[in-house]
């Protein structure tokens, strides 16, 4: 199999992944990474979040609309500056996030004992070195042709 189809192939599989939790969870899987963003941190500053992790103010609201409409966060008011908004997860929340790991987990496990044990810690070794060494910048780039 070509780079190409090998990367597609994954693409695929990698897709399935996100409609299934969809199924299950009821949750985008942008909402879903923006969900764990805040649980993971504890609580957040809309304009932390926006910042950190690259999303623009415009789609995050909306994000924020959506989980705040399904329970899963609350937007908090802080004390410092009455202007930020902190986000927090509600035990909801905190509840999809934790099944949502599971869910990862168990799509881990059972991706890679597809391989037998020695081809499958080669996998994850040559997998660590690949992201470890790839530039996001230069794969669109013409100058690796």
């Amino acid at each position: 199999m070509d780079e190409n189809t090998l990367i597609h192939k994954l693409l695929e599989v990698f897709e399935y992944k996100n409609e299934y939790q969809l199924q299950t969870s009821n949750i985008q899987p942008q909402d879903m990474y923006v969900l764990e963003r805040i649980y993971f941190n504890g609580k957040m500053v809309v304009k932390d979040l926006s910042k950190q992790y690259n999303i623009p103010p415009s789609t995050l609201t909306g994000i924020i609309d959506r989980l705040e409409n399904k329970k899963l966060i609350e937007r908090l008011r802080t004390n410092k500056d009455r202007r930020a908004i902190e986000l927090v997860t509600t035990l909801e929340g905190k509840k999809a996030v934790e099944k949502h790991i599971k869910e990862d987990k168990l799509f881990s496990k059972n991706f890679f004992n597809t391989l037998d044990q020695d081809k499958k810690e080669k996998l994850k070794e040559l997998l660590g070195e690949l992201l470890s060494n790839v530039n996001k910048d230069a794969l669109f780039s013409h100058d690796n042709e």
